[in-house]
């Protein structure tokens, strides 16, 4: 299923990667810029080996 999540605080963030956990296509959506820079691979901050990607 495509699903996209509005907002990637703390619980937009976590929601979206658990429904990626579980086979879903996630989009995440944000008006700050800096948060979603943060889930390309390689940031430091989005380096959990059981993610492929934020």
């Amino acid at each position: 299923m495509k699903v996209t999540v509005i907002g990637t605080g703390y619980v937009g963030l976590v929601t979206g990667a658990a429904l990626a956990d579980i086979g879903h296509r996630v989009t995440c959506m944000d008006i700050d810029e800096e948060k979603l820079r943060h889930c390309n691979p390689g940031d430091p901050r989005s380096t959990n080996p059981e993610w492929k990607r934020c």
